[in-house]
């Protein structure tokens, strides 16, 4: 992965509240179940699992310990299962615990998805559900280098999630024209468009109305008085709230209006950091 991190995942953190994931040392992990937990993890982070589990296998194969039981880790210092390497996250949690790893590195493509919302070109409505809209925060994942430029290089990092997508799952996403982008460098957000004719919808986890769901992943969630609006207040990890309005697209991200009964709260939250309880009738 890219040496940006750091960055990148302490602004996540700015936007989304302090990232909060329990230690659970799972060294006996099959591949076959990591790659389930990956999938799930994706699901409940609003990202389509297709797009996370070939981040996954093209970095590690879904490997966070050798055969001889070290942690698996790259020369630069990226750790584990989603090569994440922050000071923003619990390095013996990164180094030990797998399904920690993989939280961390759903929240860097998060912030990374976020990045490519505001600084990278704009593919169509940034709908996070369809598949072909994560071209840019798949090149920020991998850092931002002029070798992920596809006027550059014919192997470029998203170019190796598609084909890992289609070999592994069978899932054929469609590329933008190269020729809509400068010949070298990093495109900026200037650039806008169309989704392609041939696109590709994901299947992450959407709430309706009168679904229960508890916070779940930060410390504390934000409550905000709009869609990507202004901050009004703040729950704790694991509070209970009630969907009472949503989703809403906005700026590349869903977005819920919710209650928590108990303290009279309600406002808006991304739906990233959320998981079902009870679902409406």
């Amino acid at each position: 992965m890219g040496r940006k991190i750091l960055c990148f995942s302490l602004v996540c953190a700015l936007i989304f509240g302090v990232f909060s994931v329990g230690y659970c040392q799972k060294n006996s992990l099959s591949k076959k179940e990591i790659e389930r937990i990956v999938g799930e993890v994706a699901r409940k982070r609003g990202i389509p699992s297709v797009i996370l589990k070939s981040v996954a296998k093209t970095e590690s194969s879904f490997t966070q310990f050798t055969p001889s039981g070290k942690i698996y880790a790259s020369r630069g210092g990226n750790i584990g299962i989603m090569q994440v390497r922050s000071n923003a996250y619990n390095l013996k949690k990164l180094q030990e615990d797998p399904v920690y790893n993989i939280e961390a590195g759903a929240d860097v493509l998060l912030a990374k998805w976020k990045y490519a919302n505001s600084k990278m070109p704009q593919i169509g409505n940034m709908d996070p559900n369809i598949l072909e809209h994560w071209y840019f925060a798949l090149w920020a994942y991998n850092g931002l280098l002029n070798r992920n430029n596809p006027n550059q290089s014919s192997n470029t990092y998203q170019d190796k999630i598609y084909k890992t997508a289609q070999k592994i799952y069978g899932v054929k996403i469609s590329s933008i024209d190269k020729k809509s982008l400068p010949k070298k460098g990093i495109p900026g957000k200037n650039i806008k468009l169309e989704t392609p004719a041939k696109f590709h919808e994901g299947d992450i986890i959407k709430y309706k109305i009168g679904d229960i769901v508890l916070a779940d992943g930060k410390e504390q969630l934000l409550l905000l008085n709009q869609p990507s609006g202004k901050e009004v207040g703040r729950v704790d990890d694991k509070t209970k709230l009630t969907i009472i309005e949503g989703p809403k697209l906005k700026n590349g991200f869903y977005f819920y209006k919710v209650k928590n009964k108990e303290k009279n709260k309600e406002g808006w939250i991304y739906g990233n950091w959320i998981k079902i309880v009870n679902k409406s009738s």
